[in-house]
């Protein structure tokens, strides 16, 4: 064999052993499920939310600017960042994202921005599990953020055959129903479940929840918030509670200890942040079963009520669904929340 024979062969069998190798690195630039590139195709079109979190931290990662920040649970996450009209939204919000872990991702965001965000929005909701809204059971923020500013991550990524299982789940047609599926503008879709599916898990949502008999030391819940605010000075917070299903409001707030700890933490967040935009009553967004598919979450529809409504008061408009509360109107409205308590349990 002559040497220009010989290295022909060579090639070509060196390309037919790293073939599905190069496969594998061409389908998770095509697919990409971790948000590093910002291309766009029929194979990842619709993104399955697997970790929200370093997903949201890579998509910042592209360097693309906003003015306003919005932050908060599973719920927020079926906010349209693009529903706030007036405002360059990015809905950094996560499943079961603690107030230990929006210090950090507010400043991650900012830092990413390279300035300081002009309006930063939180989803705060009344609680008197404090573990649960404080302290996260997800591996610290310093990690994903880690991963992300790691060098030349985007490409190592590609060399990654984790990230080719993703890609292949990702692209594929069997996507698990109920997952929140999101497109590539960080934009949540779930398609709207039979109303059998919908009373079943309200059913089963209302018998996994007790009724809360006393209120609970907020201190600690109360010195989050104070962190949260003095990180960024410079922006404008406003804070808002989602609208729950009806029956788990009246469940949950029922008794007169409930109504005490519902106060307490609206008390805390008005001397913090001024005022809430207080969606957790009954409305008639909670009223509505169509608006849920469980007592906790509702649609993506249904978050446009509430930036709507956010929108609304940014630009010193009435609203539609909430109630503003502060000092001045906070007798009068925690009255009528006992009222609503009282006819609805």
């Amino acid at each position: 064999m002559n040497y220009k024979r010989w290295l022909l062969t060579t090639a070509i069998l060196s390309l037919l052993f790293c073939s599905p190798f190069l496969y594998m690195i061409f389908y998770n630039y095509y697919v990409d499920p971790l948000w590093n590139f910002n291309h766009q195709n029929e194979a990842n079109a619709s993104q399955i939310a697997f970790d929200e979190r370093q997903l949201k931290v890579n998509y910042l990662a592209q360097k693309k600017q906003y003015d306003s920040l919005l932050v908060g649970t599973s719920r927020t996450t079926y906010i349209n960042q693009h529903d706030f009209t007036d405002m360059l939204m990015y809905n950094f919000s996560a499943g079961s994202l603690t107030l230990g872990e929006y210090g950090p991702y507010i400043e991650f965001a900012t830092e990413q921005n390279k300035k300081a965000f002009e309006t930063i929005i939180l989803e705060l909701y009344p609680t008197g599990n404090l573990k649960e809204a404080l302290i996260s059971s997800y591996p610290d923020p310093a990690t994903y953020f880690e991963t992300t500013n790691e060098a030349l991550y985007p490409i190592k990524s590609l060399f990654s055959f984790d990230t080719y299982e993703k890609a292949k789940n990702n692209a594929s047609d069997a996507t698990p129903k109920g997952f929140r599926i999101y497109d590539r503008n960080n934009v949540v879709a779930l398609d709207p479940l039979d109303i059998e599916t919908v009373q079943s898990n309200i059913k089963r949502g209302l018998n996994k929840l007790s009724s809360v008999k006393k209120s609970t030391d907020l201190t600690e819940y109360k010195k989050a918030l104070l962190t949260i605010k003095e990180a960024s000075p410079n922006s404008e917070y406003i804070v808002y509670s989602p609208p729950y299903f009806h029956e788990r409001l009246a469940k949950i707030f029922k008794e007169e200890g409930g109504v005490e700890l519902y106060q307490d933490w609206l008390e805390i967040c008005i001397e913090v942040f001024g005022g809430v935009v207080n969606f957790t009553t009954i409305n008639d967004i909670s009223l509505n079963v169509n608006n849920y598919f469980d007592t906790n979450h509702f649609y993506p529809s249904t978050g446009t009520f509430i930036a709507q409504d956010l929108v609304a008061f940014h630009n010193g408009q009435d609203l539609q669904y909430a109630t503003f509360v502060t000092h001045n109107n906070f007798d009068e409205f925690i009255e009528q929340f006992r009222k609503q308590m009282q006819e609805y349990r």
